[in-house]
């Protein structure tokens, strides 16, 4: 009974929110160190791109970093203006989860497909693009003062937030 009284407070839902997007991350860095120790045990590159095929990898890379970048703040951004105006305050933290929740799995998209080229071809900008979606990864890690300006939190609904055992049920 305590198990599930915990999960519906405000302490326990920022604890579920930051260890899921928490894993999200990890899960990147964790593909990162993979490859660093096939790198430095001379089994990478797995191939090698035509020098003429590179820039398409190149670019394919890029625009998908950019796309999927703006792909999760867009669809962030129209699930938080649905619920902005909303009375229901558990609604408002749940969509404002569930949108900082796709931004990571569509930053991971974009830093995962560099990494399995860096896979493919050693070639020094795949790093650098699984490095820049990581860094945005932790740029928009779910925080209190952030929830509380996007959404738009009157007074009380402060005061909730900031009340670890306030229960949203």
């Amino acid at each position: 009974m305590n198990q599930t009284k915990q999960d519906t407070t405000i302490d326990g839902y920022f604890k579920a929110g930051k260890i899921l997007f928490g894993a999200f991350i990890l899960g990147v860095v964790n593909f990162g160190i993979v490859i660093t120790v096939l790198f430095f045990m001379d089994v990478l590159p797995l191939v090698e791109f035509a020098p003429e095929l590179m820039i398409y990898f190149i670019a394919g890379s890029i625009i998908f970093f950019l796309l999927m970048t703006y792909l999760g703040s867009l669809i962030f951004n129209k699930k938080i203006s649905k619920v902005k105006s909303s009375q229901d305050f558990a609604k408002k933290l749940s969509v404002y989860r569930e949108g900082k929740l796709i931004q990571a799995v569509t930053l991971e998209a974009a830093a995962l497909l560099a990494m399995v080229f860096v896979m493919l071809n050693t070639h020094i900008i795949f790093v650098v693009i699984a490095a820049l979606s990581l860094l945005q990864m932790i740029r928009v890690f779910p925080k209190k003062a952030e929830m509380i300006e996007v959404l738009d939190l009157s007074y009380s609904e402060q005061q909730n937030l900031n009340n670890p055992e306030y229960d949203l049920r």
